[in-house]
């Protein structure tokens, strides 16, 4: 479980989070959604300790992010939009030294690392380096690293909107079957189907703040009385906040 409280993160002149609070909870792919600006990239690297200066609290199990660090590093796997890779390095290599630093033995590093080539459907590229991977092979690559060692919690932000039909529906089965078996996953994106399809709950932010957050039950019941679908939901919630 990961609990926000009371979370606000200044930049400057500007509030990028604004005494945000949520829980997380196990067993969910738990959406996280808004406009650009919204402030979900900047509570997100919050969590996993790329911003330090903040006011509130992050647990991870009731245990504080500050307090344990280490712990966090260990047991959370992160995939950014524009993740820093190495670009002398092939794909295969990236995810052989992801590997190493959680302290996968041989054996299961080359069973993981086959396993998470395929899944993101990045086979035929994997030798190659990957300074001269696209945006999207960059992309797959960083999921990739991020679900190696499987973490107990998994932090998706922005990094899908790269990827192929292909990766998307191999991934999101993967996704599901880790969110049964207890997993903490938390999912970014600006594609609205994608958070609609895949999520329960669904998080809404706008100019840092937690504008509304619901099931997937309620959001489906909201669609039905209003005669409206998610899209028309959203754009009229974030409109108006």
């Amino acid at each position: 479980m990961l609990t926000i409280e009371n979370l606000t993160i200044n930049f400057e002149n500007m509030t990028a989070v604004d005494n945000f609070s949520f829980e997380f909870t196990p067993g969910r792919i738990n959406g996280l959604i808004g406009p650009n600006g919204a402030g979900k990239s900047s509570l997100l690297k919050a969590c996993v300790g790329l911003i330090s200066d903040y006011q509130g609290k992050i647990k991870y199990n009731d245990q504080e992010l500050n307090e344990n660090r280490q712990w966090v590093k260990n047991n959370c796997g992160y995939a950014p939009e524009d993740a820093v890779l190495f670009p002398y390095l092939s794909g295969k290599e990236f995810l052989e030294l992801i590997a190493s630093i959680r302290n996968i033995d041989k054996k299961n590093m080359d069973k993981q690392v086959s396993f998470f080539i395929s899944l993101t459907a990045i086979d035929d590229k994997i030798d190659e380096l990957i300074v001269n991977y696209s945006h999207g092979m960059r992309q797959k690559l960083a999921v990739a690293a991020a679900l190696i060692g499987n973490p107990q919690f998994i932090i998706i932000d922005e990094s899908l909107n790269g990827l192929d039909p292909i990766a998307l529906y191999r991934l999101k089965k993967y996704l599901m079957e880790l969110a049964a078996g207890g997993k903490t996953i938390i999912l970014s994106s600006h594609i609205l189907p994608l958070i609609r399809d895949w999520c329960d709950p669904i998080v809404i932010m706008n100019k840092g703040f937690l504008i509304k957050s619901c099931s997937k039950d309620e959001l489906i019941k909201k669609e039905h009385q209003e005669n409206r679908n998610f899209e028309d939901i959203f754009i009229n919630l974030v409109g108006n906040s």
